[in-house]
This record gives C-alpha cells, sequence and structure tokens, in this order.
C-alpha cells in the first residue's frame, strides 16, 4: 500500500524552495547588473557595485602575469586599434613583474585609429564592479613606462594620454573625462574635467624615460560639490606614495546616471603628432573599495 502524500508539507516545502531560487536570482542579477540606465536610484546603483566587496577589498587586480591581453579576467579588453601590434605583451616587464602590456600608436596610419582618433586603450567598461558612481569612494592605482618616448623641442603642445578616468557619454549629454594622466611637451599632466583645470605634476619626464612610474587615486566620486581627489606618485628611487595634488569639495563624477552615464578606467596610448611613434608599458592596475579598514 503506497504510502499517503502529506500535502502540507508539500506546499511548505514548494513555497520555501520558490523563495530561496527567488533570493538567489535576485542576488544574480545584482551582481550582473550591466547599465546604469534603469530606472534604478543612485543610491540602488551604488548598493549594487558594493554588493560583495567590503572596505579595503581589491576589486579588480590586472597584473598581466597569466601572460594575456585579459590577465584571465572576463571583460577586460586590450584594444579597438587593429594593427597586429597596438597591444602586444611585454616580457619580462622590468619592473619584478613577468608581464606588463604594451601599447602602441603609429600617426598617419589608419590601423592605428580607433573610436575616432589615433589610439589604443584597455577598458573594463563591460565589469559592473570596476564601475564607478557618485556615492562609490575608490583606489585606483597604475604604472607606466614611456618606452624610448620622443621628447618635445619647439611647436604646438601635443599631449598624449596614457590613463583616464572616463565617464560613458560626451559633452552632448552632460558627461566627460573627471581626470587623465597625459604627457605634455616633457611633462606629466593632470587634466581635470574642463580644459582649463590642469596641472604638471613631473615637469621634465626625459629623465624617466623608460623606468617605471608608479600612480595612486584616491576618489569620493559626488555629482555635486562634496567630493574629493588625490593624486599620488612614486618616482624610480622613491620608497613610498607622494601626495602631488588634491581637489576637496569637488564635483568628480563628470555625468548624469540618469541618462545612462556610468564610470570606468581606460589605459593605453591616446593622441600624437604628426611623424610619432608612441609606445607605453603598463602594469599593477588595481581598484580597491575606500575607506581602507
Amino acid at each position: 500500500m503506497k504510502t499517503p502524500i502529506n500535502l502540507q508539507k508539500y506546499v511548505t516545502f514548494a513555497l520555501l524552495f520558490l523563495t530561496t531560487a527567488c533570493s538567489k536570482e535576485d542576488n544574480v542579477l545584482a551582481n550582473q547588473k550591466q547599465s546604469p540606465s534603469s530606472n534604478l536610484t543612485k543610491k540602488e546603483l551604488t548598493n549594487a557595485q558594493n554588493l560583495t566587496f567590503n572596505n579595503g577589498d581589491t576589486i579588480l587586480n590586472i597584473n598581466y602575469e597569466n601572460g594575456t591581453f585579459s590577465s584571465g579576467i572576463t571583460g577586460v579588453t586590450a584594444t579597438h586599434a587593429t594593427a597586429a601590434d597596438a597591444a602586444s605583451m611585454v616580457n619580462p616587464a622590468g619592473n619584478g613583474s613577468n608581464y606588463a602590456i604594451a601599447h602602441k600608436i603609429v600617426y598617419g596610419d589608419s590601423t592605428y585609429f580607433s573610436d575616432g582618433a589615433y589610439r589604443s586603450e584597455s577598458d573594463v567598461v563591460s565589469i559592473p564592479s570596476a564601475r564607478f558612481f557618485p556615492g562609490d569612494e575608490r583606489r585606483y592605482e597604475f604604472s607606466v613606462l614611456l618606452k624610448d618616448w620622443t621628447p618635445w623641442v619647439s611647436g604646438p603642445t601635443y599631449e598624449t594620454n596614457v590613463f583616464q578616468l572616463k565617464v560613458s557619454g560626451n559633452s552632448t549629454s552632460g558627461s566627460g573625462v573627471p581626470l587623465q594622466f597625459r604627457t605634455a611637451r616633457n611633462a606629466m599632466r593632470l587634466r581635470y574635467e574642463g580644459s582649463s583645470s590642469i596641472k604638471d605634476i613631473i615637469p621634465d619626464l626625459r629623465p624617466y624615460v623608460n623606468q617605471w612610474l608608479d600612480f595612486r587615486v584616491d576618489v569620493l566620486w559626488a555629482d555635486g560639490p562634496t567630493g574629493y581627489m588625490r593624486t599620488y606618485m612614486k618616482l624610480p628611487g622613491q620608497s613610498d606614495y607622494v601626495l602631488v595634488d588634491e581637489k576637496t569639495n569637488y564635483r568628480t563624477f563628470a555625468g548624469n546616471v540618469s541618462i545612462g552615464n556610468l564610470g570606468y578606467i581606460k589605459w593605453g596610448v591616446y593622441g600624437t603628432q604628426e611623424g610619432l611613434t608612441r609606445i607605453a608599458y603598463h602594469d599593477n592596475i588595481r581598484i580597491i573599495k575606500l575607506p581602507l579598514q
């Protein structure tokens, strides 16, 4: 004789299973959020970014030690330029690492032209946790080597960008670039949102060509005058980072979340003057959740 089914237990179990499954699905969707252009509030977007990270956690660590362009991380883009050597791996890196990435552009060669300019840049825009929004507090670190960098002699200033804290969209949609690290003449320059806001942090780069330079930026992202941005630098021979520029009570997020603007990082080489080839190595790109514990 078959044992009768306890209908009440069966219904209770089914409801419990359904509730658990829905909860797991909600968590997965929050972790995999791909676009900020939904109806989520800024607070909800920030919470989605911070869901699995505690203060002091490393959100992203690209060290290229597996010898690949992605550093083994899904969503890391190497370049959009089509030239075979627009991006390549350097081995050894010469900074204690086995590998680093090299980006290259050649003025006048269309295979080094992408996204409307002579550029070869990596980005992580497709990694949700690596994006930034108002309310996020982050540390960004990277190392760069300017390979055989041609010195500026005279004439106009042609700036070459080697690292960006970027907001998606364009100026017509109210977005921009909160911070760029650029070479200008023979200097390393910080260029903030608004072309008139600049700070030369290395007046003469020539002694540091073909040497690794380390940079750090701490930011509280804000779409009003409540944020901060602190930039640190460690030159060859220095044992620790030195504060080289600081902005406080400052609008750091140059965009509008409600129309889909989101923040992300890019690194490589972007822009040069006629007749020049530019090559830059990058390594140890990190994003850390602030404040530190």
